[in-house]
């Protein structure tokens, strides 16, 4: 009986080992549990039709912990109560995102990479002479943006589509490409993950023009370290990490699920472009 008993143990303990390897941090003494803070909506996070959890965000902050060596706490939401849940002090890490003055009161915001914005436009509505001031100009054209956030969008303009009655205001990327796709707007400003998956994946780029905007400057994003959750030491071991994931290619391994092949040189390695 002794030895049945045995032999079950020995051929349960792979089993119980995996079981284990999604929560056992990778370096002992690690008794922090981080709370990750992430918008609910694609490209940062969504789960794929095999119910599986897929997303930019998503996978960068899983990586910081796993090099952490400590477990995590998910706190998935749409964007202004995300927002409003770091404010709060109710997460530690929160991605990604661009730099907000509202969020810098609160917490330090680590830049990750720095992409150019494009502006999409229908075909339908431009044509091939159409520039990004042209279209702004143009009252026939109707822009989508994310209530409470600049999906790339600058202020002075955002106040000038609005006061023509020209901006259409959603909870999310998603509702605004939806809405995009759908003809209810006619364009939106733009990144190069934004436009892979709402656009390029769906096979409908025909229908569009990505508009470079070389005036426009460039966007950071980064994540954002609370200040009273996370004492400085361990926001510099973060900041270390971070670094270490754009340095050694991570960043860029991960990248190239979500965005076009011509547009990695954003997300590469410093210092190889």
């Amino acid at each position: 009986m002794n030895k049945l008993i045995a032999s079950v143990f020995i051929a349960m303990v792979p089993l119980i080992s995996q079981a284990q390897d999604g929560i056992r941090p990778l370096a002992p003494g690690c008794e922090k549990r981080y709370v990750l803070s992430f918008q609910d909506d694609a490209p940062g996070f969504f789960v794929d039709k095999n119910n599986n959890k897929n997303g930019t965000a998503y996978e960068l902050l899983l990586e910081i912990v796993r090099r952490l060596g400590c477990k995590s706490t998910e706190q998935i939401t749409p964007y202004l109560k995300n927002k409003e849940n770091f404010q709060r002090n109710k997460s530690d890490i929160y991605a990604l995102s661009t730099q907000d003055k509202e969020m810098d009161k609160v917490a330090d915001f680590v830049e990750m990479y720095s992409f150019p914005r494009s502006l999409v436009v229908s075909k339908k509505d431009s044509n091939d002479k159409d520039t990004v001031a042209t279209l702004l100009k143009n009252p026939k054209i109707i822009f989508g943006n994310v209530t409470g956030g600049f999906l790339f969008i600058q202020p002075q303009e955002r106040l000038e589509l609005e006061a023509k009655h020209r901006l259409r205001e959603f909870t999310g990327p998603t509702s605004v490409f939806n809405a995009l796709l759908e003809g209810r707007i006619q364009a939106t400003f733009s990144s190069p993950a934004f436009t892979y998956y709402f656009i390029t994946r769906e096979k409908k780029m025909d229908q569009f023009r990505a508009i470079p905007d070389p005036q426009g400057g460039l966007y950071h994003a980064g994540f954002y370290l609370a200040r009273k959750r996370l004492t400085e030491a361990e926001r510099g071991k973060i900041r270390e990490i971070i670094h270490e994931i754009r340095a050694d290619g991570t960043l860029l391994k991960i990248a190239a699920k979500y965005v076009n092949p011509e547009d990695l040189v954003y997300y590469k390695p410093i210092g190889s472009f």
